[in-house]
C-alpha cells in the first residue's frame, strides 16, 4: 500500500467508529470508481434492494446523473459495500463486510497481490477454473458465480428490439460485415493500438467499423480515433451490445476478448511482446480462439477470412468459455446476489425497511 493509504486509514476509522457510535453507518451501499463498475454490478443490483450509490470521480457522478441514478460523494462509512474491482483500501475498517467483483472478464493480466482481493469477505471470480488460479495464487476470498456483465446477452435483456437501437446509433449499413476493434491500455505495454490506429481509417469503405478502447487510454489516440469519419468510435461504458451486433473483434490483450468468445464469433487479435503482467496460458489461450497477426498488413486477409468462416474456431471458443465461466446461463447476477443475502440478510432487510 502507498503511503496516502495508512494516512487516510487512520482519521477513517475513527471517523468509522464513532459513526458506529451514533448509529448513523449507512447499512450498504455500492461504490462505482468508474461507469463501468455500475454496468458490471447491474445484474446483480436488480435482484436485491436499492442501495445507495458512492462516487468519486466527475466522470462517474455525470454517467450517473444522466442515467436518473442517485448518487452520494466519497467518502462513505457505511457497514458493508458491494464493489466491481478490488479497492477494498478505499474502506480501510475491518468490521466493513466487503464483497467484490471483476470489471473485465476472467484474468487476462495476472493477479495483482493476493493482498488486494484478500482485504474482501468474498471477491467472485468468473469460473471454477479461475478460482483454482486464484487459490493458487494465494487468495482465499475468491468463489466463482460467472460474469454478471454477460447476463443480458444469455437472458434475452438485449432482444432484437434492443440491439436495433444500437445497430441505428451506430449506423450500421447491412450490406457490409461489421468489425469491432478494441485495445487494453496503451501505457501497460501489452495494447496493440499502435499497431492499427494508422490504417483503420483505410477500412470504413468495406465494413461497419465500431471502436472502443481503455478508459486511460492516452488522450492522443482518443481524438484520432474520434476525427475519423466513418467510424463509431464507442463513448458508453456498456459495450456488450456493440460487442452483439458485430461480427467480428479485432483485439490485443483486452478482456473483452473473453466476452466476444462468450458470443461464439470470429476473433482477430495482434501478438503483443511479454510483460511481467503476462500470462502464459491466457497466450495459449488465444492462440485457440483466435487468429493471431503481428501487424495491419495482415488484417484486411485476417477480416475477410473470419468473415466467411464464422464458425471454424468455435469449437476451440466453445472450451474457452467452459474455462472461463463454467457456464453461460444468463443467472450470474442472480447467483451471486444469492450470496449477498445470505451475507448480509439484517444490513439488506434495513435497506428494504
Amino acid at each position: 500500500m502507498v503511503i496516502s493509504y495508512y494516512l487516510y486509514k487512520y482519521p477513517y476509522k475513527l471517523f468509522w467508529r464513532l459513526m458506529k457510535f451514533f448509529n448513523r453507518n449507512p447499512q450498504a451501499v455500492i461504490y462505482c470508481a468508474e461507469p463501468v463498475d455500475y454496468i458490471t454490478l447491474k445484474p446483480v443490483l436488480k435482484y436485491l434492494p436499492a442501495l445507495p450509490v458512492v462516487v468519486k470521480k466527475r466522470k462517474t457522478k455525470e454517467y450517473l446523473k444522466n442515467k436518473g441514478i442517485e448518487y452520494k460523494c466519497m467518502p462513505s462509512f457505511p457497514e458493508a459495500v458491494i464493489m466491481s474491482r478490488h479497492a477494498a483500501h478505499k474502506f480501510p475498517e475491518e468490521k466493513i463486510v466487503k464483497i467484490g467483483f471483476r470489471h473485465g472478464a476472467y484474468h487476462f493480466k495476472a493477479f495483482a497481490g493476493a493482498q488486494y482481493y484478500n482485504m474482501f469477505d468474498v471477491f467472485f471470480v468468473t469460473g471454477t477454473n479461475e478460482l483454482d488460479l486464484a487459490e493458487k495464487h494465494g487468495i482465499t476470498t475468491a468463489k466463482a458465480i460467472g460474469f454478471p456483465k454477460l447476463d443480458p446477452a444469455f437472458d434475452k435483456a438485449y432482444n432484437d428490439e434492443i440491439l436495433k437501437i444500437f445497430i441505428n446509433k451506430a449506423n450500421i449499413d447491412y450490406k457490409k460485415g461489421t468489425v469491432i476493434f478494441t485495445a487494453t491500455w496503451d501505457k501497460s505495454g501489452m495494447s496493440a493500438i499502435d499497431k492499427w490506429i494508422e490504417i483503420i481509417h483505410t477500412l470504413t469503405e468495406r465494413y461497419n467499423i465500431l471502436v472502443t478502447v481503455h478508459p486511460w487510454t492516452s488522450k492522443k489516440y482518443i481524438e484520432k480515433l474520434r476525427e475519423i469519419e466513418d467510424l463509431y468510435f464507442i463513448n458508453e461504458p456498456d459495450v456488450l451490445p456493440y460487442l452483439m451486433i458485430a461480427d467480428v473483434l479485432v483485439g490485443d490483450t483486452s478482456s473483452i476478448i473473453a466476452e466476444f468468445c462468450a458470443l461464439d464469433k470470429p476473433i482477430i487479435v495482434f501478438k503483443t511482446s511479454p510483460t511481467k503482467r503476462t500470462v502464459d496460458k491466457i497466450t495459449c489461450l488465444l492462440e485457440d480462439i483466435a487468429y493471431r497477426i503481428d501487424d495491419a498488413s495482415q488484417l484486411d486477409e485476417a477480416i475477410e477470412y473470419s468473415l466467411k468462416n464464422p464458425k471454424e474456431k468455435s469449437t476451440q471458443r466453445q472450451k474457452a468459455n467452459r474455462i472461463m465461466f463454467d457456464v453461460l446461463d444468463g443467472k450470474a447476477g442472480k447467483r451471486a446476489a444469492e450470496v449477498i443475502l445470505e451475507m448480509l440478510p439484517q444490513l439488506l432487510r434495513c435497506n428494504l425497511e
